[in-house]
């Protein structure tokens, strides 16, 4: 199946404009139908901690958008927001949530590492369950930015049957390399595609570099942004984990009596 990843700057706390830029993206590009389309973590507002505008109106104005794109391109789409917790109403969930080509909403992860550095523990709260989706033959696993420094966390979503996993992020400038070198050791030990959909452009206090890939489970990347806005494509083939993982079994080797 074809994925897309768009690479892009949302403006600061501005939801309309940053769905505008998305609109403008996809009527510029031709999108295959059936294919995924995904965008970057906290992509209407940026990586804003104004619960006040973060969940003004959600989770219907941004999973409306989402929903809406999704159908108009018959594709499927995943993209980053926050939405009301469903518990604590006053804070947040840093969510990735799915529509399937018809804009039906088939499901969402919410962030299980928050980034406690930012101040994000205070005003989100985490997730707690790992989720598999079947997108076009292929098991996804979306994950959220931090999310990639914790590799017991991708190892749970191989044993939920993931064979790919997308990471949405807000991820530095300054540790731009970590991001590569992760993304790379998490195909290479899960055997899995991996997608790293990065946002660039620079908002209060932080820049961005970008660096959005896509990599085969045998850690080759197959492409790569750089700093600029970018819509990044790739085909991924359903049997290709499957048959690495049956010519070259480390997932079978583990010692899941030790872990």
């Amino acid at each position: 199946m074809k994925v897309y990843l768009l690479q892009f700057s949302p403006l600061w706390e501005n939801k309309e404009h940053n769905f505008a830029q998305v609109r403008v993206w996809l009527k510029s590009h031709s999108i295959d139908r059936g294919s995924l389309l995904v965008l970057p973590e906290t992509f209407s507002t940026g990586f804003s901690l104004n619960s006040a505008c973060t969940l003004s109106n959600e989770p219907e104005k941004t999973e409306g958008f989402l929903s809406e794109i999704a159908e108009n391109n018959n594709a499927w789409v995943l993209g980053g927001s926050i939405r009301p917790d469903p518990k604590i109403k006053e804070k947040g969930q840093n969510c990735a949530t799915l529509f399937d080509p018809t804009g039906k909403k088939v499901g969402s992860y919410a962030k299980t590492h928050l980034f406690s550095p930012s101040g994000e523990r205070e005003v989100h709260t985490q997730g707690n369950e790992v989720s598999v989706f079947d997108i076009g033959g292929l098991n996804f696993c979306p994950l959220i930015c931090y999310d990639l420094r914790f590799p017991e966390l991708f190892r749970s979503g191989v044993e939920k049957g993931a064979e790919a996993f997308a990471v949405l992020a807000c991820w530095p400038k300054q540790r731009a390399n970590h991001w590569k070198v992760l993304l790379q050791a998490r195909a290479i030990e899960n055997q899995s595609y991996v997608i790293g959909v990065n946002r660039t452009g620079e908002e209060p206090g932080v820049q961005y570099a970008g660096n959005s890939m896509i990599i085969d489970p045998k850690g080759s990347i197959l492409c790569e942004a750089s700093a600029e806005e970018a819509l990044l494509e790739a085909d991924l083939f359903k049997n290709e984990p499957k048959e690495w993982r049956k010519s070259f079994p480390a997932l079978s080797d583990r010692r899941e009596d030790l872990f």
